[in-house]
């Protein structure tokens, strides 16, 4: 799986930011390892004292997730984003097994 960490509006690249965001995306690929690629894109807003980030997560070529939160946290709003991300595969997970087990119970001979 490779992972893609961006920093945007920032004038100092935070590697500490940066490492924590791969070492939380890396605990995505034990959990669900059909996911192929993984791209974090970090927005500072000095103004606000603000922190965006955006987790897109691709799984077997499709687009599989999209997470944006807000904090004021650089690493807050890397766990909120990573856990939404984290739901939104898990719900994948489920409806592509309840679907193979409808699709499956519609070809059995009892119906």
């Amino acid at each position: 799986m490779s992972i893609e960490v961006t920093m945007r509006h920032s004038d100092v690249k935070i590697e500490s930011l940066k490492e924590y965001a791969q070492k939380r995306m890396e605990k995505l690929q034990v959990s669900f390892p059909k996911v192929t690629k993984v791209t974090i894109v970090i927005d500072v807003d000095v103004k606000k004292h603000m922190y965006m980030a955006e987790v897109v997560a691709n799984r077997l070529g499709e687009v599989a997730v999209g997470a944006k939160e807000f904090s004021e946290s650089g690493k807050s709003v890397i766990d909120a984003a990573a856990a939404r991300a984290e739901r939104q595969l898990l719900k994948m997970r489920v409806k592509a097994r309840k679907g193979s087990v409808r699709a499956a119970r519609a070809d059995s001979p009892r119906n």
